[in-house]
Parts: structure tokens; C-alpha cells; sequence
């Protein structure tokens, strides 16, 4: 019958499947394996199975959907379909009925179960195919209403089995109902056994509980134990305790079981290993109980006795209860071991007990006796033994726990700040369980006393790695401290010390140095390692026999102290005086361990004396003989020449342009130089000659033996050209020439005097011819000093005369546009014509009469400011040039005074314009006249800021009110970025200390505007006014000296933005874009053009592309940055140029670039962005300038 059933099993698990497959084909069944819904369906419609046997629970497809599926089809809608079920929930069958199943099998399934409704169906298979008669069937679930329809016949079918299987399962649960009863006797039983034993606690307790606990056990009759004697476990046997009822069950009878009993053979043969039925026991032969059980009582590997149990049957016991007196056996045995290990606990605690209270008499005794305090805290902070060290030391009883750790006042040692509670080490062992150690910390005590301990904290934890609590212990190490503090105290002095300081080793043979301070390094050249271990002889070099170091030798053996002065030697080789001390050292012993030396280096105060000498006769500078050792060779050559009839030639060499290299450069190249020619001079002279410096840049020369002119001449041409080759000054390179007279002996002069003053003319020919010459002195040369004293006499006769007329140039206020002021310019008609100021204020300055011209200009200014009066406005000024010469003079302020007074002149009206060359000599001098002067009112201003030595100390130590700007920056600022970086510097200084800041030389619009967005306050130039004579002033003045500014340099309220590029095209787009924008637009088409716009509008921000046909995008940024530092630069840029742009990014040359193509909405948002910052800047600004103007 099952040969010809093919049937298709649908099961997702593969035991499952496996299992039922293996079970239909052992019936002769073919089978298909589908593991889900889905493969049913493909595996039907390749060939059409007899049964269909399927899982309900099933991936991608279930029983249920695959059941409708099936029953859907016509062609498959006759196929019988068996689901499998746990019958977990009735609803199960009513779903699967409704999907259209045929019946059911209930999960574990019987196998006669499943192979009996197999056959059932294969018998009726013909009779189900023309048979689908449907019925309605109601069906009420758990008050759930379920209406069916399916044919007649699976309703049957699902009738029958559920009858089948509610008779199986009817049978099953008696079964089980049986099996429960007695299970929980057995388990009420081992239950109340459990529960006798828990309270026991000695052996023979726990005996008599369990003995008496059996008796309950279902079908037990009587009881009793064997033990093995501890001492001799494997021969004797003991019956330990017995309990029974009706019968005798003595311990007197019970014994022969112990001593003859099969179970003893069993037991000692190892055969007896679980519970086990046994007859024949002596002990049961009297009472006629046949058999007993026997349990062996395990412990471990160990059978440490055996339970015997008496069936009240007289029967052996089944295998179940065998089993449940096997539990009985391990918990006996284990109680057993239980109590044994409790007896022998208490005596081992006993034991142990006694041991640590020795133990703690012992610890308590060394810790009473430890010279450190020693406290120790449990889990929760309580101090639970401590030391009387730590009470000392604390000066007072010890906190009792954590929570009084506020008490304790305590600062951290290293840093001195205050530790809270929670930072003392006994807090963090205990709650974070922290090893602390040598934390220094500096306390005071409960009783006031301030000292430095030392503490540390161990917590102590459990097997569980738990803290249990902590171990204190604390040293007082204030002396010790103290005793370090004074060791670093002298260490240190010993290594700041000026002095050398070594220490030898007098216990050693040789002195061996053992220390050297920091000094000794410096003095000698000699590192520590180098001289550690030698004798100190080394010092002196092979010098080792000079008279004074006897007396050290002396005060060495003397062991006393000793001293004297000696040469030693620096590693170098160089010498050095040393004033040597030493002084022995006593030890413990009362030995002399050590000898201490002290080095004085006295070389600076022994050279003195000599270096005196060589200054009275040599220049400092440059170490040349000085006019009076000149003096002295010009006197020996003469008296050598005159006696030996020969002649010799002194020259006159004077440095060409020296001042402008030294109020250029500054005086310390100026000196420079004159060392560099002092060098070349004294390396072209013989030894005999003499080469000496009078002063500033002028050199005697005074060449012994030379009777032919002509040699003399070709000697000084090398020597001038000598001169004239480059040499590096500061960095720089420079050609300087020499100018160069000279005269004979005998025949130009018979004394120093005249030989002195005739080569001096000789070399001020050289000068007048053009300099970089060579002049013989000749007579005829005093015709021209007289043509000089003839020019002295003119500027004399001028100011006599009163030829010199003072001019006024004007002085605009940029933040008004108003005149401020005038600056009093002094100029020469001479004969008719007009001399300007270069032509005679140098020979003037020469002379000396620049004096009297200055003074002579003070007057007029101040006659004319009596005359202006009614129409000078009380802030204007005038201000008049002063020479270094004038400001030298010592009744300079008293003459001042003088004429203000007499003129009854406002000292405020006017303002001194002074060089830096006049604070270069006698600053203190320079500085108490300005502080007079400025007392009586009168202010100053430093002219041509930035061409000399431009130092920023005259600035902050002299009462400066204004700062000029000399014209040669002016005239670059639109064009050269130093020159305009250095203005806006000037003018930032300027500021910086208080100072306002005018530029003189002012002659564009364009100029006006840069220095007004730099800030600058003031300007004076022909842009505003040439100089002007006096009524032409008092015009000026009528007027209001109002200059009307062009509107495109004022500040204004629009937003200017320039745009630079070569592109048209996007050009074009750009302004399309930021057309509506309210933006003044500037379209500048190359860098040149975009300065010209720059230097003509208020630009605020500036947008270029990075190609331009004159330059790139990034260099025009660059110069933008240094002359307009205040503009917003922005840049265009491809993706190419990425690199330059961060480049130039870092660098602050861009501060944002926008990439091509660009977003308009980006393009418009970053502009916003950039005239944000740019109203920020100009509101920074307008602060600065109101805060600055409140400040004067």
C-alpha cells in the first residue's frame, strides 16, 4: 500500500525533517524533502505528490498560506494535506481548517499514530477525490466565535482524530497523574529530610535527625549508619546510630551488620558504589527482614560511611527509590561533612583565636614602638587602632573616621594649597582603593604647632579584590626639611657664588679635586668631568714654580688656612690672576677631611692700572695714539730730523660723508668704521711710523725717512685707495673714500703747531676740490681760508643786516581740513638773489652761527605772532627749527625765556622742531632743557622720524607732542609698500605714545588720502600751501586756511568695491550680479590701474582675479596688504590655485578667496561678510582715535 504513496514533507527544520522522512520511507513510502512554502510549491508543480505532510511555523511561507495555495488550485486542490502541530493554542486546528487542511498530527508525533492516519488516507483517497460535499460548522474558542466551511469528509476526518487523540492523551495524563502522586511523596520526603539537617550542627545531631527523617520515606520500615573509624577507615566499622519500628533495631544487634554484612564486603571491595539491594544480612536474620538497601555516603573521592534502609515489604526496593535514597546518601554525607568540618573549625578558630590575640599583644608592641605614626581605618572609615606616634605627632587625639577628616589642616607641600577632606590619603585608599605614597603635605597640629610629614595609605583588600580598609603611616620630617633646606641653601650659594669654589680630598693621596662649582667652569674654561679626581697644579700651567705658591704648600701640610696670589692658566691658555684662599675642613673625627679653595679672578683690577696708562695716551676707540702721544712723536721726529738732517711728512686723512654714514646708520656703524680704517691705516704704515686719531674722522699720519715728493705722494694714493675698497658694514656693503693733506718738515713747519694746521689746510683743499683727493700743502692755500672767512663774514653780515627772511608754511589738520599751524623756514637774500638753506646752514653749523640764526628766527616768529594776534586761533602753532649746536648751548633755555618774555609771546604758540642728532649728545642735558621748556609751555617735535637713529627710547623718555614724517617716505607711499609700511609704522608709534603725527612733503591728493586713512593727523606740503611770506599768512589766516578735501578721499557712507581683472566676460558678470547690490563699483583691468583707483577712492574691499597681465593676484594683495592694511582683500580662484591660496591664507594676505565658477548667492554673501568686517575695522578705528584725542 505505501509503495505507490509518494508523499511530500515540508518541514524548515532539517532534525525534523530527517527524522519523519527516515520514518515514512522505513514504511515504503517515497519522500520529498521542502524546507518551506515556497519550495512545496515549486516542488508540486514538477510532479504532484500523493500527501502532503507540513510544518505550520515556516520561513517565507507557512502551512497555513501553503495549505490555501494548494486548495486554490484545481489541479492541486484533491492532494490530502496533513499539518503538524504543538496544539499550543486550539486556534491552530480552526485556522488550519479554514486554510483547507485534511487533518492534523500533534507535535511529538506517535509513530503508529501518524502511519495509521497515513493508511487512512490512502485508503480513502479515491473516495475523497468525488466526494466534497461542504458543510458550515460554528466553532466557539475562549468566547471567540469561529465559522468553518469544508467538505463533509475533512470534518469527519478532523472528528476522528481529535477523538483519537484526546483517548491517547486521556491515558498519557493518568499516567502522569500516578507518577506525580508518588514523585511528590518522595519529594515531601527528601524535602523535610533537607530541612531536618540544616540545623544540626554537630556529627551525632545530624545522625539522629537523618536516621529518624527516614523513617518517613515512603515504604521505609527502619534505618541505620555505618562509619569508618577515622583513624583505621579501611578494617573498623561502627554503626553510628539506628532507628526503627516494631522490631529490634539495637545497636548491640546492628553491630553484627557492621562486622559480617555482605554491604561491608561490598564497601571495602570498592563494589558498592551506588544504592544496592542486599540479602543476607546478620542483622535482619533474628527480626525476618530479608533484604535492606544500601547507600554509600560519599564525600569527595571518599565513602566515609553507608546507609542501610529496611523495605517494610520485606522486599528490595525499586529502582526509583533507590534513586531517592541515593539523594538522601549525598545529602547525609554531606551534612556529615558539614558538621565535621564545623567541630573541627571551632577548634581550629580556638587555635586561631588564641594565635592572633598573641599576635595582636605583638603587633600593638611594635607599633607602640615605631618611630612613625601608624594608623589603620576599616571598610567605612573608622579608625580602628592607631599609635601613640601618631597622636605626638598630631599633637592631639585622632579623628574617628572620614567624616571628621575636615578637622585636619593641611597644605600640599610642593604647591601650598589647602587639602580638603576628601584629599587627605587615608579618603582615597579607603574609597577608591589607591596605593599613596610619600605625599608631602605641611600640617598643623591640634595644637597649633605647624609641621611637614610624609604620608602614605595602603588599602588592604579582600579575595574579591573589595578595600576592607586602610593602613596609615605618617613621619614627621620637619627637621629633616629643614636640615635639606639649609643643605640647598648652601649648595646654592656655593654655585651663585662669583668666585671659583673647589674641594679637594685631603684623605686621598694627591688632593684630588672632588667638586667644582658653576664659577670655577666659567673662570677657567674647564667643565666638572674634566677636573674631577686631578690636582689643582694644573692651573698653573707649566708656570709651577712661582714664589707664592709656597705658602698654600705651606698651609697644606700645616693643615691650616692659607692665601696668595698666583697666575694660573685658562683651558684656552689664557691668563688670569687668581687670588687663591684655602681653608680645611674638620670631620666628625676631628680630622681634616677636605680642603676648600676659593678662586678670586682679580685680572680685570690687576690689568687696570695698566689699562689707565694706555687710555691717558691712546684712543679709546680705536687704540691709535691720541692727540697728546701725537704730540710727543711729532716732538721726537723733530729732534731726531733736526739732528740728523733729514725731514719727514705728516698727512691729514679725513673720511669723506662720515657725518651722513653716522647719522644714517647710527653711531655704533659709525664707529665701526672708523676701526675698520684705523686697521687699514696701520696695516700700510712701516713700524716706525706713527698713525693717531684726534678725533671724529680725522687720522695723522706721520711717515718717518721720506726726502722724495714724489714717493710721498704714491705712498698716500695706496693708502687712499686702500681705504676706498668695500668693506661690510652691518650687513651691508660699503665704498667710503678718504680726503688727504700733507705737509713737509722742514719745509712747511719747524714745530707740531704749525705742521698740524698747514696739513689741516691741505686736506681742506682736498675737500673743496671734491673730495677723495690728495693735497700738498701750499702756500697759496691760505688765499682760500680766506675766501671761507670772507663767506663766514657774510653770514655774519646777514644777520647784522638782517638779510635773512623768515617764511611760513602752512599746516593742515586732516581731521577737519582746517589750518593747524606753520612751520618757520628761514631763507638768505643775499645781494638780490635768494640762497637757498643747503647753500649756507652747513657752513653755518661749521661756524657755529647757525646759533645766531636760529635765535635770530625764534625773535621774528615771535614779533610776528604779536602782529597776528586778533586773527591766530588759540590752538595754532608755530613751529621753529633748532640746531644740535643752538640745543647745546648752556643758556639755550634761559635765551628762549628770554625773548618770549620780551615779546610778550604765549610760550603755548609755539613748537620746537628738534633732530634726532640733538638727543644723540648729552641725552640727560637734551632731556632737562626740553623739561624746562616744556614747563614754561612750549612743546617739540621730532623732525625727519625715521632717516637717522630713529630710536623709540627718545619717544617714551622725552616730552615729544608731535612726530614729523621726513618727504622722502611721502613720496613712495603710493608705490613702494617699505616706504608705506614704514609711514603707517611712524604713524601707529606716534600714537602709541600719546604723539601726533604730521608728513611734511605732502604734494598730491593722492598722498593726502593715504596718510589720512592711515591716520595721520596733520600735513604740510604745496598740495596745501608752498611757504608763504608773512602777509600773505595773514591772508591764509583770514580765510580760515579751509582746504576743501575731494570727496572721493573723505569717508563715506557708501561701501566702495574695486574689482580687478582681465577678463571681460566676468567682468561683466560680475557687475550683471552686484548690480543691485548697493555697492560703488570700481573696475580696474591690471595692478597699476588698481593702484591708481586705490589711491584715489575710499575703497573698502577688493576683489581680484589671481591672473593679471602685469602681475599675479596674490603679489598685488601682497603690496595691497603693506600700503592699505585696512582693505578686505578677497580673491577669484580655479581649483588649480588652491595651494597659492592657502599659501597666501596663512600668511594674511587673503582673508577669503571665492572659487570659479562661483554661487551669486556665495559671491554676494561673502561680500557682505567682507563689509562687515570692514565697518568693524573703521568703527575700531573711530574708538581708538575718540579715546586717543580724550587721552591729549
Amino acid at each position: 500500500m505505501y509503495s505507490n504513496a509518494e508523499i511530500l514533507v515540508v518541514e524548515d527544520s532539517p532534525t525534523q525533517a530527517t527524522e519523519l522522512q527516515y520514518l515514512l520511507e522505513s514504511a515504503g513510502c517515497k519522500v520529498r524533502v521542502a524546507h518551506n512554502g515556497v519550495e512545496a510549491l515549486a516542488s508540486i508543480a514538477e510532479r504532484r505528490p500523493t500527501i502532503v505532510i507540513s510544518d505550520i511555523v515556516m520561513p517565507e511561507m507557512d502551512g497555513y498560506e501553503l495549505c490555501r495555495r494548494l486548495k486554490s488550485q484545481p489541479e492541486t486542490q484533491f492532494i490530502p494535506v496533513i499539518l503538524v502541530t504543538s496544539l499550543a493554542d486550539a486556534r491552530d486546528v480552526v485556522h488550519g481548517l479554514a486554510s483547507g487542511a485534511d487533518n492534523f498530527i500533534v507535535k511529538p508525533f506517535d509513530e503508529k499514530y501518524l502511519m495509521s492516519r497515513i493508511r487512512y488516507f490512502l485508503v480513502n483517497l479515491e473516495l475523497r477525490n468525488h466526494e466534497r460535499v461542504q458543510m458550515g460548522v460554528e466553532v466557539v474558542l475562549e468566547g471567540e466565535r469561529h465559522f468553518i466551511t469544508a467538505s463533509r469528509q475533512q470534518i469527519l476526518d478532523l472528528l476522528i482524530s481529535t477523538y483519537e487523540q484526546g483517548v491517547r492523551l486521556n491515558h498519557e495524563l493518568q499516567a502522569k497523574h500516578d507518577e506525580l502522586a508518588k514523585t511528590n511523596s518522595v519529594l515531601n520526603s527528601l524535602f523535610h529530610f533537607t530541612t531536618g539537617l540544616t540545623d544540626a550542627q554537630s556529627e551525632q545531631s545530624v545522625i539522629e535527625a537523618a536516621l529518624k527523617r527516614i523513617l518517613s520515606f515512603p515504604d521505609a520500615k527502619g534505618a541505620w549508619l555505618l562509619l569508618c573509624d577515622p583513624k583505621d577507615p579501611r578494617e573498623t566499622v561502627r554503626v553510628g546510630g539506628a532507628y526503627g519500628k516494631g522490631r529490634d533495631y539495637s545497636l548491640e544487634n546492628l553491630a553484627r551488620c557492621a562486622a559480617n554484612c555482605p554491604c561491608r564486603h561490598a564497601w571495602f571491595s570498592d563494589r558498592l558504589n551506588t544504592p544496592s539491594n542486599i540479602l543476607g544480612c546478620p542483622a535482619l536474620e533474628r527480626v525476618g527482614d530479608g533484604y535492606h538497601a544500601s547507600i554509600p555516603l560519599v564525600l569527595g573521592s571518599e565513602t566515609i560511611g553507608m546507609l542501610n534502609v529496611v523495605h517494610s515489604g520485606a522486599q528490595e526496593w525499586p529502582k526509583d527509590a533507590l534513586n531517592a535514597l541515593a539523594s538522601i546518601g549525598r545529602q547525609l554525607a554531606m551534612a556529615l561533612g558539614r558538621a565535621r568540618l564545623f567541630e573541627s573549625m571551632e577548634q581550629l578558630v580556638e587555635q586561631r583565636t588564641l594565635a592572633l590575640q598573641q599576635s595582636e599583644a605583638l603587633l600593638r608592641k611594635i607599633l607602640d614602638s615605631l618611630p612613625v605614626g601608624v594608623f589603620v581605618a576599616d571598610k567605612d572609615g573608622r579608625l580602628i587602632m592607631s599609635n601613640p606616634e601618631s597622636s605626638l605627632i598630631w599633637g592631639g587625639n585622632m579623628p574617628a573616621g572620614l567624616e571628621s577628616y575636615g578637622q585636619y589642616k593641611g597644605r600640599w607641600a610642593e604647591t601650598g594649597e589647602p587639602l580638603s577632606g576628601e584629599d587627605w590619603a587615608m579618603v582615597r585608599a579607603v574609597r577608591n582603593g589607591k596605593v599613596l605614597r610619600n605625599e608631602v603635605i605641611d600640617i598643623e597640629t591640634f595644637n597649633g604647632e605647624h609641621k611637614t610629614i610624609l604620608n602614605s595609605a595602603v588599602p588592604f583588600l579582600d579575595s574579591g579584590d573589595v578595600v576592607q580598609g586602610a593602613i596609615v603611616v605618617i613621619q614627621d620630617i620637619t627637621a629633616q626639611r629643614q636640615r635639606d633646606l639649609d643643605i640647598r641653601i648652601r649648595t646654592r650659594a656655593i654655585e651663585a657664588s662669583v668666585n671659583a669654589i673647589v674641594i679637594t680630598d685631603n684623605e686621598q693621596p694627591d688632593q684630588p679635586i672632588v667638586y667644582v662649582n658653576p664659577a670655577f667652569e666659567r673662570i677657567t674654561g674647564y667643565s666638572a668631568d674634566e677636573v674631577l679626581g686631578r690636582n689643582c697644579r694644573f692651573l698653573q700651567g707649566e708656570n709651577r714654580q712661582q714664589p707664592e705658591l709656597e705658602s698654600i704648600r705651606r698651609a697644606l701640610r700645616a693643615e691650616e688656612e692659607g692665601g696668595t696670589l698666583l697666575r694660573n692658566y685658562r683651558k684656552d691658555g689664557s691668563e688670569f690672576w687668581n687670588d687663591l684662599k684655602v681653608a680645611p675642613v674638620i670631620n666628625d673625627r676631628g680630622k681634616v677631611s677636605h680642603f676648600v679653595g676659593i678662586l678670586d679672578d682679580v685680572t680685570a683690577g690687576k690689568r687696570y692700572q695698566e689699562e689707565l696708562e694706555h687710555q691717558a695716551n691712546h684712543d679709546s676707540l680705536t687704540g691709535l695714539p691720541n692727540r697728546n702721544l701725537l704730540h710727543d712723536r711729532i716732538r721726537q721726529a723733530i729732534a731726531f730730523a733736526s739732528r740728523d738732517g733729514t725731514s719727514f711728512t705728516l698727512a691729514f686723512l679725513d673720511i669723506d660723508h662720515f657725518k651722513l654714514i653716522n647719522d644714517g646708520m647710527g653711531h655704533n656703524a659709525g664707529d665701526q668704521l672708523l676701526r675698520m680704517v684705523a686697521a687699514r691705516l696701520l696695516e700700510n704704515v712701516g713700524e716706525v711710523d706713527t698713525v693717531a686719531r684726534l678725533g671724529g674722522d680725522e687720522f695723522i699720519i706721520l711717515l718717518a725717512h721720506t726726502d722724495q715728493l714724489d714717493k710721498q705722494i704714491a705712498w698716500l694714493e695706496h693708502l687712499k685707495e686702500r681705504i676706498a675698497e668695500p668693506m661690510e658694514l652691518e650687513g651691508q656693503e660699503l665704498v667710503v673714500s678718504c680726503s688727504i693733506g700733507f705737509c713737509c718738515f722742514p719745509s712747511d713747519g719747524r714745530d707740531a703747531g704749525t705742521l698740524l694746521r698747514n696739513a689741516d689746510t691741505a686736506m681742506y683743499q682736498a675737500k673743496h676740490q671734491g673730495r677723495n683727493r690728495i693735497c700738498a700743502f701750499m702756500p697759496e692755500m691760505n688765499a682760500q681760508v680766506q675766501k671761507r672767512l670772507e663767506l663766514e663774514r657774510d653770514v655774519r653780515y646777514a644777520l647784522q643786516h638782517s638779510e635773512y627772511l623768515v617764511v611760513y608754511q602752512p599746516q593742515l589738520d586732516l581731521h577737519n581740513g582746517r589750518l593747524c599751524g606753520f612751520e618757520a623756514l628761514v631763507r638768505w637774500s643775499r645781494k638780490g638773489k635768494i640762497v637757498p638753506p643747503m647753500d649756507f646752514i652747513p657752513l653755518a653749523e661749521e661756524t657755529g652761527w647757525i646759533v645766531a640764526i636760529d635765535f635770530y628766527v625764534l625773535e621774528a616768529v615771535c614779533h610776528q605772532l604779536h602782529q597776528w594776534r586778533s586773527d591766530l586761533p588759540r590752538d595754532l602753532a608755530i613751529a621753529v627749527n633748532f640746531s644740535a649746536i643752538s640745543f647745546m648751548e648752556a643758556n639755550y633755555v634761559a635765551r628762549v625765556a628770554e625773548i618770549l618774555t620780551r615779546t610778550g609771546t604765549s610760550p603755548r604758540l609755539i613748537k620746537i622742531e628738534m633732530t634726532e642728532s640733538i638727543l644723540m649728545n648729552n641725552a640727560e642735558d637734551v632731556l632737562l632743557k626740553m623739561q624746562q621748556l616744556s614747563a614754561l609751555g612750549i612743546r617739540f617735535s621730532i623732525d625727519d622720524f625715521g632717516t637717522g637713529y630713529s630710536s623709540l627710547g627718545y619717544l617714551k623718555r622725552f616730552p615729544f607732542a608731535q612726530l614729523k614724517i621726513d618727504r622722502s617716505f611721502v613720496a613712495d607711499v603710493l608705490t613702494e609698500p617699505d616706504s608705506a609700511s614704514l609711514t603707517r609704522s611712524m604713524i601707529s608709534i606716534g600714537h602709541n605714545f600719546g604723539i601726533r603725527v604730521i608728513a611734511e612733503g605732502v604734494e598730491s591728493a593722492e598722498q593726502l588720502s593715504f596718510l589720512r586713512r592711515a591716520g595721520c593727523d596733520e600735513l604740510q606740503g604745496y598740495f596745501y600751501s608752498p611757504p608763504l611770506p608773512a602777509q600773505a599768512c595773514l591772508q591764509f589766516l583770514q580765510s580760515g586756511g579751509l582746504l576743501s578735501l575731494p570727496e572721493r578721499i573723505l569717508d563715506s557712507a557708501e561701501h566702495y568695491l574695486l574689482i580687478v581683472g582681465n577678463e571681460a566676460n566676468s567682468l561683466s558678470i560680475l557687475q550683471r550680479e552686484l548690480g543691485l547690490e548697493s555697492y560703488q563699483l570700481l573696475i580696474a583691468g591690471s595692478g597699476m590701474e588698481a593702484f591708481r583707483l586705490l589711491a584715489t577712492n575710499p575703497v573698502d574691499v577688493i576683489l581680484t582675479d589671481l591672473r593679471l597681465t602685469d602681475t599675479n593676484g596674490v603679489d598685488l594683495l601682497r603690496r595691497v596688504r603693506v600700503i592699505y592694511p585696512d582693505i578686505v582683500r578677497m580673491a577669484l580662484s580655479n581649483s588649480s590655485e588652491v595651494p597659492s591660496i592657502l599659501k597666501a591664507i596663512n600668511s594674511g594676505i587673503i582673508h577669503r578667496f571665492i572659487s570659479k565658477p562661483w554661487e551669486p548667492d556665495d559671491l554676494r554673501h561673502q561680500l557682505r561678510d567682507a563689509f562687515h568686517l570692514r565697518e568693524l575695522q573703521r568703527e575700531n578705528q573711530r574708538m581708538r582715535q575718540q579715546l586717543r584725542i580724550s587721552n591729549e
